[in-house]
Formats: C-alpha cells, sequence, structure tokens
C-alpha cells in the first residue's frame, strides 16, 4: 500500500499533542534539532534521560537517551541529517517509531515518505562514528529493551510494520503456517510457533485447532527456554486462539501476558496486552469493561507512541459503543481513528475507520448524521475498489447499510450491492456474491420487504453452497429463519433455525459470533415451537441448552435460555414459573455485559407483574429497563420503555400509590419517539396512554385534544377496539369539564363500538361509566375526585420478538 504525505490539518489532536514525559521530550527535541539547536536538544535529552534513571521509567530515560542520540548525529552528519529530521517531523515520527527506524534495515520495499524516512535512517546509521554512535548503541540498547523493535510475530520491526496495515496474503499465510517443521532451533522454532499459530487464525478459513495447538506448544517452549519476553507474546497468542473457546481463559492469558510485559518493562508489549484483554473482553461480553482496558491501553499506546495499536485500541472501543448504541462516542473514537489513519497515510486502515464513521454516524439518531454516515461508507467502499480488495467491500456494504436504514432511504445501499453483486456474478466469484446478497437480504429485512428479503436471502444461501462456504451458510440460514419467524411460518423457520444450528455446533473451535448466534438459533426454534403449539418441545429444548450453556459457562447464552423457557410458561399462564426463571437472568446478562439482554429480561418481568396486576412489583422492572435501553441508545427499547413505564404509573397512579405525573412524563416520551420511529399502531396507542394520563393530571382540554387524536389514529388503522377506547377517554374529558351531554354522547358512541365487535367487557365498562356521569351530574358523586381510568397501554403478553 502506497502512502500519501499528510497535511496538517488532516491530523487530528492526538497526533499533534504528545502525551507523556517521553513523546513531550520527543517533540521538543524535533522543534530544536530543525533549527539546528543540537546542544539545546542534547542538553533537553540528557536531562530526560536521567529523570527516567533516576525514577525509574525506562521509557523515559530511553526516549532521552534517543533524543542525544539525534542531536549529535545531527551535529555531526550535516545535511542529510537535516533531510531525516525533516522527514520525522513531516510524518509525526514518535520517539518509539524512530528508534525502530533506526535499529531496521531501510524501506524494504516500501514506498512514499515512510519508505524515504527508513533509507535516509539507514545511511546515517552506516555513517555515524565517534560518540555519535556510542550514544546511538546506547539508545538502541535501552530501546530493545523496552520493546520498539519487538512485533507481535516476534520478528524485527520494518518501516511497514510502524505504519501500515497488512493485508492478509493466503500463500504467505500458509507458508508461515508450516515454516515450524523445518526449524531445528528451540527459540527460533517457538517464535516460529508463535507466527504460524497468527497465520493460522487470519486464514480465510481460519484454521482454530492448529492455532491452539501453535500457541500452546510455544508457550512451553519459550516457558523452558525461561525467555519471557517470548512467553507473554506466546501468551497474546494463547488469549486469541482461545476467544472463541474459553472467553474466561482467553481473559487470563491476556492478563497474565501483561504481568509479563509489565515486570520485564516491555513498553510495546505492554500496550499489545491491553489490547489482547480488550479483546478478551469483548468476547466475553464485558462491553463496559473492554471501553475501560481500552482507555488505558490508548493513554500508554500515546505515550511510548505505538500508532498502529493504538488504531487497533481505537477500533476495539468503537465496537463497543456500538455494542452499547453510544453514538456520540464512537463516532468521536471513530475519527480519531480516522484522523490517525490519514496521518500515517494508510489507505486500507482509512476504509476501515470510514466504516466505523459510517456506523456511529448511523446511531446519532438524525437524518442529516445519517447521510454523513451514507457519505463516509461510499467513500470506503471507493477506496477498497480501488486498492482490489473486494473480499473488504461486504465490509462497507453493512456499514452503508446501516446509514441507509438510519436515513430511512435503503435505496442507495441497495443500488451498491446490487451492482456488486451483478460484477461479481459475472465473474463466477460466488463468494463474494453471497456476500452482497445477504446484504440486500438484510437491507429489504430491515425495511419491513419481506418477500424481497426471502428471495435475496435464498440467492445468497445457493452462493454459499456453491462456493462451499458454511460460515456464510449458517449465518445466511440464521437470517432465512428470522425472517420466516417475521412471515409467521414456524415449520420452516424450525427448519432454517435447526440446519444454522448444525453448522455452527460442527465448528470444533467456535467464535463469540458464533456462539451469540448459536444462542440465537436455539432461541428461534423456542419459539417455532411454541407457535406452532408444541409448549412441551419448546420447553424441553430451552431447559435442555439452558443447562448446557450453564455447564460451559456461557452466561450469555444461558440467560437467553432462561428468556426463552419464561416466555413458555407464561404462554401456559405459569406466571409464577416465568418469573422464577426470569430473576436470574439480568444476573447474567450483567456479568457479560450484555444490556439489550439485561433490558429484554427486565421488559417480561414488568409485563408479567402487569398482567398478574401486581403493578408495585412492576416497577422496579419497568425502571431497569427503561434506564437498559436508555444507556443503549435503542429508540425502538426506549420508546417500549417508556410506554410501560406509563402503564405502570398510571396503575400505581389509580392506586393512589404513584404520582399521576410521572405517568404522564413517561406516556409522553413514549408517544414522542414512536411518532419519531413512524410507528402507527403503538403511536396510537401511546396517544391513548397519554390522554389517560393527561386526565389523572386533571388536563381536560389537552387529554380531550390527545384522546382525538388517538381515535383518528385507530380509525386509520381500522382498529374498533382503539377507537372505542379513544372515544371513553374523550368522555371523561368531557366529563372532567363538566359537560355532561357531551360526556354521555362519547360514552354511548364507544359502548356501541365495543358492541359491534362483541366486546362484552368493554361494553359493560362504558355503561358503568356512563352511570357515574349521572351521578357526577346529580352530585351523588364528587367531580374533582375524577382522575381517568384504570386502562393499560397494551396487551402485556409478551410477542414473538420479545417486545
Amino acid at each position: 500500500i502506497k502512502h500519501s504525505r499528510t497535511t496538517s490539518s488532516s491530523v487530528s489532536r492526538h497526533s499533534m499533542a504528545p502525551i507523556g514525559d517521553a513523546a513531550i521530550a520527543w517533540a521538543n527535541a524535533l522543534d530544536q534539532l530543525a533549527d539546528k539547536k543540537f546542544d539545546d536538544a542534547r542538553q533537553l535529552g540528557a536531562d530526560t534521560q536521567g529523570r527516567g534513571y533516576e525514577s525509574g521509567v525506562k521509557m523515559t530515560e530511553t526516549a532521552g537517551a534517543l533524543v542525544v542520540a539525534m542531536a549529535q548525529i545531527c551535529k555531526a552528519a550535516g545535511q542529510p541529517a537535516s533531510d531525516f529530521v525533516d522527514a520525522l517531523r513531516s510524518l509525526y515520527v514518535t520517539w518509539s517509531e524512530a528508534a525502530a527506524i533506526l535499529a531496521g534495515s531501510g524501506s524494504n520495499g516500501v514506498s512514499g515518505p515512510w519508505g524515504q524516512v527508513a533509507d535516509l535512517a539507514k545511511t546515517l546509521a552506516g555513517k555515524v562514528s565517534g560518540e555519535a554512535a556510542q550514544a546511538l548503541t546506547t539508545a538502541m540498547t535501552l530501546a530493545q529493551e523496552v520493546g520498539t523493535t519487538w512485533t507481535e510475530t516476534m520478528t524485527a520491526a520494518t518501516v511497514s510494520d510502524l505504519s501500515s496495515s497488512k493485508v492478509p496474503d493466503d500463500a504467505a499465510l500458509k507458508a508461515a503456517a508450516a515454516a515450524p517443521d523445518s526449524v531445528r532451533d528451540p527459540a527460533q522454532r517457538a517464535a516460529a510457533l508463535v507466527k504460524a499459530s497468527l497465520a493460522q487464525m487470519q486464514m480465510e478459513c481460519p484454521q482454530a485447532e492448529e492455532a491452539l495447538a501453535n500457541a500452546q506448544e510455544a508457550l512451553a517452549a519459550f516457558r523452558e527456554l525461561n525467555c519471557l519476553e517470548g512467553e507473554a507474546s506466546a501468551l497474546r497468542v494463547l488469549s486469541a486462539a482461545t476467544a472463541g473457546v474459553d472467553a474466561f481463559g482467553a481473559m487470563k492469558a491476556a492478563n497474565e501476558a501483561l504481568r509479563v510485559f509489565t515486570e520485564l518493562g516491555h513498553c510495546k508489549g505492554q500496550v499489545a496486552a491491553q489490547y489482547s484483554v480488550v479483546q478478551a473482553c469483548l468476547a466475553k461480553n464485558s462491553t463496559d469493561d473492554a471501553i475501560f482496558r481500552a482507555t488505558e491501553g490508548l493513554k500508554m499506546a500515546r505515550e511510548i507512541g505505538d500508532r498502529m495499536r493504538e488504531a487497533g485500541l481505537l477500533d476495539s472501543l468503537a465496537e463497543a459503543n456500538f455494542v452499547l448504541g453510544a453514538g456520540k462516542k464512537a463516532l468521536s473514537v471513530a475519527q480519531d481513528l480516522l484522523a490517525l489513519a490519514k496521518g500515517l497515510g494508510d489507505q486500507l486502515l482509512q476504509a476501515r475507520a470510514l466504516c466505523q464513521v459510517a456506523k456511529a454516524w448511523s446511531l446519532c439518531g438524525d437524518a442529516a448524521d445519517a447521510a454523513k454516515g451514507v457519505e463516509a461508507a461510499k467513500e470506503a467502499l471507493t477506496t477498497y475498489q480501488a486498492l482490489g480488495l473486494k473480499g473488504k467491500e461486504g465490509e462497507a456494504l453493512d456499514a452503508l447499510a446501516a446509514a441507509c436504514k438510519a436515513s430511512e432511504d435503503p435505496s442507495e445501499a441497495l443500488r451498491c450491492a446490487q451492482g456488486l453483486a451483478d460484477k461479481f456474478r459475472k465473474a463466477g466469484d460466488k463468494r463474494e456474491e453471497a456476500v452482497c446478497m445477504y446484504s440486500i437480504a438484510s437491507i429489504h429485512a430491515d425495511a419491513k420487504e419481506l418477500d424481497q428479503a426471502l428471495r435475496a436471502a435464498q440467492e445468497a444461501l445457493a452462493c454459499c453452497q456453491a462456493a462451499g462456504d458454511r460460515a456464510a451458510a449458517a449465518k445466511t440460514q440464521q437470517l432465512l429463519a428470522q425472517l420466516r419467524m417475521e412471515k409467521e411460518e414456524p415449520s420452516e423457520a424450525l427448519r432454517a433455525a435447526q440446519d444454522a444450528l448444525q453448522i455452527y455446533r460442527s465448528q470444533a473451535f467456535p467464535s463469540r459470533a458464533s456462539r451469540d448466534a448459536e444462542a440465537q438459533c436455539i432461541r428461534m426454534q423456542v419459539e417455532a415451537h411454541g407457535m406452532l403449539g408444541a409448549i412441551d418441545e419448546g420447553m424441553r429444548l430451552a431447559s435442555e441448552q439452558q443447562r448446557r450453556f450453564k455447564a460451559i459457562k456461557e452466561k450469555k447464552g444461558e440467560g437467553y435460555a432462561l428468556l426463552s423457557i419464561a416466555k413458555l410458561h407464561h404462554m401456559r399462564g405459569q406466571t409464577e414459573d416465568a418469573l422464577t426463571a426470569l430473576v436470574q437472568a439480568p444476573a447474567l446478562f450483567l456479568a457479560t455485559g450484555d444490556r439489550r439482554g439485561e433490558a429484554e429480561a427486565w421488559l417480561m418481568m414488568a409485563r408479567i407483574h402487569l398482567s398478574r396486576g401486581d403493578a408495585q412489583l412492576a416497577q422496579r422492572p419497568a425502571e431497569e429497563c427503561a434506564l437498559g435501553y436508555r444507556k443503549l441508545g435503542d429508540k425502538k427499547g426506549r420508546a417500549l420503555a417508556a410506554s410501560l413505564l406509563a402503564d405502570v404509573q398510571c396503575q400505581l397512579a389509580f392506586m393512589g400509590l404513584g404520582k399521576a405525573k410521572k405517568a404522564l412524563e413517561a406516556a409522553n416520551e413514549a408517544a414522542t419517539l414512536y411518532k419519531e420511529l413512524g410507528d402507527k399502531a403503538q403511536s396510537a396507542l401511546s396517544l391513548h396512554m397519554l390522554a389517560n394520563a393527561q386526565l389523572m393530571m386533571q388536563n381536560f382540554e389537552e387529554a380531550l385534544k390527545v384522546a382525538q387524536d388517538a381515535e383518528e389514529a385507530f380509525r386509520v388503522l381500522r382498529d374498533v377496539s382503539g377507537e372505542a377506547g379513544a372515544l371513553l377517554l374523550q368522555s371523561g374529558a368531557y366529563l372532567g369539564s363538566r359537560d355532561f351531554e357531551e360526556a354521555r354522547r362519547c360514552g354511548k358512541e364507544a359502548r356501541d363500538l365495543f358492541k359491534a365487535i362483541g366486546d362484552s367487557v368493554g361494553e359493560e365498562s362504558v355503561e358503568d361509566f356512563l352511570d357515574n356521569v349521572q351521578g357526577y351530574e346529580k352530585g351523588q358523586l364528587i367531580l374533582d375526585e375524577f382522575r381517568g381510568f384504570s386502562i393499560r397501554s397494551a396487551d402485556p403478553s409478551p410477542t414473538k420478538d420479545g417486545q
């Protein structure tokens, strides 16, 4: 990948503002060297080196020694040294990057400014002598100790390692995987095993079992050799290889690597180990922990000046914020990543960063923001195409689809995806065609265009099967199952979910994603059995899987199995058993950082309590549910939770155990959010609840207006029962305003509608109310005590999607 010179306007604050004593000293020294103040720079370096030595901070000592060496080299070498300093400054090269460049062997085929600075360093290092050479040797020795030339493959860092992302080359990966077989020296073989394990995990079809075995062998070898740097390096690889099988084991290995690197004073290794810890946190769904550890890692990465690892941490931090639905935080991080990529001149990293920016904009909740996301995703797609990376185009399509979904206009994403699918079809590339057709199916599914989505998914599955891509086939079968559930075709959904689950289960070493997919496939099977009336079979499957997930310490899967068990109990009317299952779920989701699962568990709990008439017991679950969706930034979830909370608060207020104002606030939030979401049915229901909350607050004029809006909304939906309920609310509003005639008129209209649809309960309720109207009019009842109706906004039983 070629690099382009970066202008200062494209570089972010973290590329310009040094962090930590070492970085600050280096930045100041470069300015002094550019001004030919060599003695000042040397003194600055000596002071920094001394401070580091006295305080025991090897990183600061090393940076100071490097400054001393650079000052002496520049003073002795003249113009070539000045050219070198100018090149370093133009690329914002950090002190650790400079140390690695000086220790390297030139450009090694890297073109552009990075290749030029490497060649300049090689020339200078070859010419130094005397005091300058001694100073450089001292600096390089210290740099070796803090790990500036270290890489995770245990080969010396090249300028390419410092400045660019790498596209895995299948031939090179296979060669690395086979290399240990021809190495006899124990230390070299252990290092080759580390490199082989990494290569096997990066292959198009990862050799997970072999990668794990090689990592374990490398770790044992390095421990036998008493090579701590090798041991820590192997622990990092072991963590990565273990993540899909044993998330806690992965975390243990990553933390152990961090401990060893820290004891060695190996700064670059510490940053890499922090990255491994973050990945392990994500693997076990500990999202909050991932954010905390990534933030810690970023600070150290910026102090040591490891920009490539900084990029990895920023990418992980963006992913963690996506999980939490924290769009604005994710956007800030993604923009930092983009600026960093531009500073490095790394086009591949820029494209990845643009995808993250696009997804972040899509979570910011505004059409204009979503439009910015669309442009970022299109730029990423163009960049991948220019680089000839067809395997990456699907990533850009996913980002484009997310942005288009947020803008409520999927046309651009569909156009791009279809164009790429046609191109791959003509080229006979079934694997990439499958990626595009899957994207098209997902876009249609998000738009609730289920028939189009189903056709595209079936095409995608055919392409996966033709390409022999079992992983993609499982993912597509899972989507087909979801679509069949949406179309209320449980038999077909059951078959598709079973097919997907069989593939996921056949993986010897599953990934975090496949574990999650497995849990969702089981959940869909249970749902399908429920829809087919085979509740016993659904309960058997859910219980069996709950025990299995518990045995393998897969808390997230266990939590979702418990949700399925609770739902089936509720379908049977066994509400106590449902609550017993549900009470365990929030803690399981909390332990894995799955806020969505936790919110859903609280939602089901609150609904069941409401169905039992226990508004007091429903209050805390409803509040926890609302808090969970608010933290996620999930507008649909927030609306759902607000509606539920309004329901609970109305019940409490009616019983004199709560405040009508809280019901009003929640109902108003629900109505606003559902209107923004364009959900007409839920919007009508939330207006119904809002009108009743206004009655409770004795805001009769406003209650009448909202109830009339609700009546019109239900009429458009042809929901006669809802229309009748809205008329009853209008009757209450007229009653509060002492317009008894209109109260009777609306009440009679409501009664007639309930009678027309055979709703005897509704009809009797209105008759009772009309009797009360007469009592209020005659002064037999105190009108000032009228506070609306004891009604709920919706059926509290769970829906097919858990919401």
